[in-house]
């Protein structure tokens, strides 16, 4: 009876072992998902920057004397780099914000699992000990 216990209160602790070493793989994947997301959304922004400003060098070379269109569309290419520079921005910061969060969830709940598992150990440990006293005095009795 006492292996059945000690096979089911071991295989408790691997199997908590196991949940949360799934729980910092998916808080790495989902950090790692983000940062490709993150990197997509740079790359794409500089193809649209290089579009933007191939549009303001076709407008001056079709029309050089056109001031006005050229810097319009000079002035647009800018405003759009700035909005792209914004957006890019906000979404880093709300990444880490969030990676922040999962690893400091995942991490409470680990040193929770271990502040519960220590807390067992202590209300246990007595009896054990009890156990070894009354089995040690009941040797030295048959001796």
């Amino acid at each position: 009876m006492t292996t059945r216990t000690r096979e089911t209160a071991t295989d408790r602790v691997f199997e908590t072992i196991l949940q949360r070493q799934g729980t910092l793989f998916d808080t790495i994947r989902s950090s790692n998902d983000r940062v490709n997301r993150f990197n997509h959304s740079l790359i794409e922004g500089a193809r649209q920057g290089s579009r933007d400003w191939a549009e303001v060098g076709r407008r001056w070379i079709a029309s050089p004397t056109d001031f006005v269109g050229v810097y319009e569309a000079a002035s647009e290419a800018v405003g759009n780099s700035q909005t792209r520079s914004l957006a890019l921005a906000r979404e880093w910061v709300e990444d880490a914000t969030q990676s922040q969060r999962e690893t400091a969830d995942a991490l409470r709940q680990g040193l929770g699992d271990a502040r519960v598992a220590l807390q067992r150990v202590q209300e246990t440990a007595p009896q054990l000990l009890r156990r070894a006293t009354a089995r040690r005095d009941g040797e030295k009795a048959a001796s």
